[in-house]
């Protein structure tokens, strides 16, 4: 019942939260420019962002090798495909990382080891995204006079650095599981020492450590630009340096267990960052609706994936349940 019950509220909220932001656009507007969009350039970018996660690939390839396994990289790529389709359906990145952990299982047969890598694989790209909205600071008071944005964007980059941290360190974890204990989550505690115990042997792999971070960050900045390449195609004059203050913060709020898979709230916060820049909800909204829809595209070759392979989709269905 008090699945349910959440569910319920997650859906209303993003529901609610469309209808508002729908309700504030001129769609003749949206879709003059949405025009812009040719079908050379929506195969380029599609190559781009594949590429990009072909990069992750590699660096999920390098952790793995770090545990003494060689996986072929076709299959973690057409992993990540289904991946990507099951994250359109279910809440955050938990269906593809469940069905990502069975199919590194059946190469390595080692459940745990596939567990870790995609953790780890995870792990790196937060810590490279925590780096790249420090970086962000400068140009969000340089270039955003808008307070708001930047103490919302502070936040996000204390709840970043602070989520790192967190995982990293053993003294900070002791300082706060009192304060996990009194909020019931006993069990964050728990898994969180036990990925320092990963963590501190993965580090010892310092050479694949490096790679894994240097992947991750120039993962982060071909994420910002393949957004700053869509803005400009729809001729939304928004620069590469407001992109990476705006990227991490619809990345971070999104997180929050607050709406169905971030449904409704992140276009909602693209039209916030947008129109306190002098943009318009349209603009905001289609560049996320196209994202959106590439991201659908995208993920096509997974749903044909999944279509061949019923024991992965049972396993995800049965994770899911317990």
């Amino acid at each position: 019942m008090k699945k349910k019950l959440f569910l319920l509220i997650k859906t209303t909220i993003s529901v609610a939260l469309i209808i508002l932001v729908f309700t504030r656009i001129d769609f003749v507007q949206a879709w003059t420019q949405f025009r812009e969009l040719s079908l050379p350039f929506v195969i380029a970018s599609l190559l781009f962002y594949t590429v990009l996660q072909w990069l992750s690939c590699i660096r999920w390839q390098v952790v793995l090798k770090a545990t003494k396994y060689s996986v072929p990289i076709t299959s973690l790529f057409s992993s990540y495909f289904v991946g990507m389709f099951l994250n359109i359906f279910l809440p955050g990145a938990l269906g593809g990382d469940v069905y990502r952990v069975y199919k590194v299982s059946q190469e390595t047969k080692d459940s745990e080891v596939a567990l870790v890598s995609v953790f780890l694989e995870r792990f790196t790209g937060l810590a490279a995204l925590s780096a790249l909205a420090v970086m962000g600071l400068p140009p969000a008071f340089k270039i955003i006079g808008s307070w708001d944005i930047i103490l919302l964007f502070f936040a996000c980059v204390a709840a970043l650095v602070g989520g790192v941290l967190l995982i990293i360190s053993p003294q900070l974890l002791i300082w706060t599981e009192p304060l996990l204990t009194k909020l019931h989550l006993n069990s964050v505690a728990s898994r969180f020492a036990k990925i320092q115990l990963l963590l501190r042997e993965f580090a010892q792999h310092r050479e694949a450590l490096a790679v894994s971070m240097g992947l991750s960050f120039l993962l982060q900045l071909g994420i910002v630009y393949y957004h700053y390449l869509i803005a400009q195609q729809l001729n939304i004059s928004v620069s590469y340096l407001e992109l990476l203050v705006f990227v991490p913060i619809i990345v971070v709020v999104t997180l929050l267990p607050i709406s169905l898979g971030g449904l409704g709230l992140k276009e909602g916060l693209w039209v916030y960052l947008f129109t306190r820049i002098g943009l318009t909800a349209e603009q905001a909204l289609l560049l996320s609706l196209t994202i959106t829809l590439q991201s659908w595209l995208l993920s096509l070759p997974g749903s044909i994936i999944l279509l061949f392979d019923s024991a992965g989709y049972k396993q995800v269905k049965s994770q899911l349940k317990n």
